[in-house]
C-alpha cells in the first residue's frame, strides 16, 4: 500500500475504532466509509473489506442500521481496517 494511501487508511479506521457520540454518527460516517472505498479499491489484497465497507455503506444510506448497533458496527470495519494495515 503506498504511504499516502496508508495515512488515509490510518485515519479513518482511527474514526471508525473510536467513533464520536452524535445523533448524526451515520451521516458522518458516511464519507469516511466512501473515502475508504474509494482508497481500497486500487488493492486486490483488500476486496472482502472493499465489500464490506461498501455493504456497510449501503446499509446506512438506507438507514438500516440501528443507532444502538451503529458504533459497535463501525468498531467491527475499523478492525478490519487494522488487520489490512498491519500486514
Amino acid at each position: 500500500m503506498k504511504n499516502e494511501d496508508l495515512k488515509k487508511i490510518t485515519e479513518i479506521k482511527q474514526y471508525l475504532l473510536d467513533p464520536p457520540v452524535s445523533f448524526k454518527l451515520g451521516d458522518y460516517a458516511i464519507a469516511y466509509l466512501q473515502n475508504a472505498i474509494d482508497i481500497l479499491t486500487a488493492y486486490p489484497d483488500a476486496a472482502s473489506t472493499v465489500e464490506n465497507l461498501q455493504q456497510t455503506l449501503q446499509q446506512l444510506q438506507l438507514k438500516n442500521i440501528a443507532t444502538e448497533n451503529l458504533r459497535s458496527t463501525l468498531q467491527d470495519l475499523g478492525k478490519q481496517l487494522s488487520a489490512l494495515t498491519n500486514r
